[in-house]
């Protein structure tokens, strides 16, 4: 897949607004209006907080364990799970994990896109769509 500009961009807008203030965010990643991904500031979940409370990106990974099943499963058997955090609060009807993400626009969207290849099947861009939401948090 080659690494859609919009979803560089839309980090790269996210990494400069939300960084200084630390501020909570969400990406949604969107494939035929579905959302299969977010990306958020890690400080908003707790596993993946840092220490020093400093800024940093994350990839939320969310499974249904009955409909995904077959995404599940490449997902545990491949290095990405390796480098994720379960969430705390999974349990048996869903399994969420964070992926931590480079503090680098064009390394985390070619982390992404290798993930949707590999774990969802997803080998173009073409149905993908990305949107930026601000939180309350």
């Amino acid at each position: 897949m080659n690494i859609p500009s919009q979803l560089i961009e839309v980090i790269d807008i996210a990494m400069a607004g939300y960084r200084k203030e630390n501020e909570a965010f969400i990406i949604s990643i969107l494939h035929k209006e579905e959302e299969i991904l977010q990306i958020i500031n890690r400080n908003m979940a707790e596993e993946c907080k840092a220490e020093n409370g400093e800024f940093g990106i994350v990839l939320a990974i969310c499974f249904d364990v009955k409909e995904d099943k077959d995404a599940l499963d490449r997902f545990t058997h491949s290095h990405f799970k390796f480098d994720s955090t379960p969430a705390a609060d999974t349990d048996e009807e869903v399994a969420y994990y964070f992926l931590p993400l480079a503090n680098n626009s064009e390394k985390s969207a070619k982390i992404i896109c290798k993930l949707l290849e590999k774990v969802f099947l997803i080998k173009s861009s073409q149905h993908l769509n990305f949107e930026v939401y601000e939180t309350g948090d």
